[in-house]
């Protein structure tokens, strides 16, 4: 096989790199004064290119509940990252057995699936 069909086999058929990696970093479950839950997360681009505007969405689940969302995002650039904080409160109930659970979701094409959710429980 000659060196200029290789080349065409590696640019027309081999799938082009996407070099932004968007990462569901961090969930903070933060407590008000009159004890209601609120949930802080952070997301950050892992990779090494700019992560175009419009190119991720970003939804935070609590109890199977989507609370928080962005389907309209920013350009992120390498390294840097977003801080949301959700206005839903959960407000605790007198006998307190159900647990949050939470899953923060970005949906993206982007280099790497693995990292795009984190989910856990956070008891009363």
């Amino acid at each position: 096989m000659s060196i200029s069909f290789l080349l065409w086999i590696a640019l027309t058929l081999l799938p082009q790199g996407v070099l932004y990696d968007m990462e569901a970093t961090e969930v903070v479950v933060k407590t008000t004064d009159a004890g209601e839950r609120y949930f802080s997360y952070l997301i950050t681009n892992v990779g090494s290119d700019t992560a175009p505007a419009g190119s991720y969405e970003v939804f935070l689940s609590v109890n199977g509940r989507v609370i928080s969302l962005d389907t309209k995002t920013s350009a992120l650039e390498p390294g840097k990252s977003l801080l949301y904080t959700s206005e839903t409160k959960f407000i605790p109930n007198s006998n307190k057995t159900k647990p949050l659970k939470y899953k923060l979701k970005i949906q993206s094409k982007d280099a790497r699936k693995a990292n795009n959710q984190r989910q856990g429980e956070i008891a009363w």
